[in-house]
């Protein structure tokens, strides 16, 4: 029932579904009271900007309960004098039930529904407005302004297995895509100008008539006009211009290149050492990784405009971790290593 209200409140609903909310506010004395406290869920999901990968959602019943006890706790605790971030769990509480706001509420869209199921779904941005969508396979996508996005949303094919997903989007405008890894399904992005195709990947993409350019962070894209097409890798740039490739080039910063990207971190199953290499660079801060095994961690979260400790405080509690910032160094280490 708490999903079926959430759908509700974003206009998501079927007329079916309607009736039968509408009958349920009927009956129930608490019924406008229960909408009220998810419709202020729902708001506080849009206006934080900060989630760690809650996987599978839990029950927004339990969710709100857990809100109501823990919305806008501080950061975690630190004793007097330490450097060292202690008692990560309680904020990171916090920032799930954010988490789980925003995997209901991540941007304004429209459905379409195929017998009773969504079966795609729209996302548009005004002028000066970003939006977060997060995908069913865990892909996350930054919508930049004035831009529109069209995806699929379930398996409505009758050749699809049961909980496979469809991996393909339209893209009109701009956006951040952090894709998750898989192989066996290539990830699409289909544009007026060319198709993009990716296995698993960070990388900005800008769809305008006749151009579709993409500045890759992380992984490998592949660009395909009519005729022809063109593969990048990390830290590379390229186009397709009327169908024809560009060069190749070193990509630029992402906030030059989408200056709504500034103050945003993303990572999608990154490995530790290159999202901390990230972190150093946008924090202007050396980051120092203590234990060889920790190496084979890796980080699927996004942050925006938030402090270094709160990034780290994160970050360090995923990881299972301890850190510490000093003068112009992070100091990560096994949490094992410190206590001894």
């Amino acid at each position: 029932m708490d999903e079926l209200l959430f759908r509700y409140l974003r206009g998501q609903t079927t007329e079916e579904e309607n009736r039968s909310v509408d009958a349920w506010r009927i009956r129930s004395a608490d019924a406008d009271r229960v909408l009220t406290g998810l419709g202020h869920l729902i708001e506080a999901g849009r206006a934080a900007d900060l989630t760690v990968d809650p996987g599978d959602p839990p029950a927004a019943g339990r969710v709100i309960r857990r809100a109501e006890a823990r919305r806008f706790r501080s950061p975690a605790h630190r004793s007097p004098g330490s450097n060292r971030f202690v008692h990560y769990g309680g904020w990171a509480a916090a920032a799930a039930v954010a988490g789980l706001a925003l995997w209901n509420a991540l941007a304004d869209s429209h459905a379409r529904v195929v017998n009773g199921t969504p079966a795609s779904q729209e996302f548009i941005t005004a002028s000066g407005e970003t939006a977060m969508v997060r995908l069913e396979d865990g892909s996350v996508i930054r919508l930049g302004p004035g831009s529109r996005l069209a995806t699929a949303v379930a398996s409505v094919s009758q050749d699809q297995s049961p909980g496979s997903f469809t991996r393909q989007v339209t893209l009109h405008g701009e956006a951040f895509f952090a894709i998750a890894t898989n192989e066996e399904q290539p990830f699409r992005v289909t544009t007026a100008a060319g198709t993009a195709k990716v296995l698993g990947t960070r990388f900005h993409l800008a769809a305008q008539a006749g151009e579709l350019a993409v500045v890759v962070v992380e992984g490998r894209v592949a660009l395909d006009g009519p005729d022809q097409g063109v593969e990048v890798g990390a830290g590379q740039a390229t186009r397709l211009v009327r169908g024809t490739p560009g060069p190749v080039t070193s990509a630029p910063p992402i906030e030059e290149v989408a200056g709504w990207m500034r103050g945003f971190l993303i990572f999608q199953d990154t490995p530790l050492d290159a999202a901390m290499h990230e972190v150093g660079e946008h924090y202007g801060i050396e980051v120092e990784i203590g234990e060889p095994a920790l190496l084979e961690r890796t980080l699927t979260m996004w942050f925006s405009s938030k402090s270094l400790e709160e990034v780290m405080t994160v970050v360090c509690g995923v990881i299972g971790a301890s850190c510490s910032i000093g003068e112009g160094v992070v100091r990560i280490r096994a949490r094992e290593e410190v206590e001894s």
